[in-house]
């Protein structure tokens, strides 16, 4: 019983890992490609506007931002069964190669 819990930590921490990585990337590279605002991610990963003095942020920046970070929320109270298949399979797959 020890092993599965186990299991199904590692599992949800990479599921959960995985998807932050791709809205991350989403945000950076799809969304926000091209503005001149610097964006950094704090500890929860959660996106922030670093601003310079007198530019003001735009609605797109603004919108984005909250959205990425309303994603980030729902992803880390998400259950396995909630993922997609297809990074289900990729995470297990991973883990069954895992000796440990």
């Amino acid at each position: 019983m020890k092993r599965d819990t186990n299991y199904r930590r590692k599992q949800i921490e990479l599921l959960i890992d995985n998807r932050i990585n791709q809205l991350e990337k989403k945000l950076l590279e799809d969304t926000l490609k091209g503005v001149e605002h610097r964006i950094e991610f704090n500890i929860n990963r959660k996106a922030t506007v670093v601003f310079t003095d007198g530019t003001w942020v735009t609605e797109f920046i603004r919108t984005s931002i909250l959205k990425h970070n309303y994603q980030i929320d729902l992803t880390n109270k998400m259950l396995p069964h909630q993922f997609k298949k297809e990074e289900r399979d990729a995470v297990d797959e991973i883990l069954n190669q895992d000796p440990t």
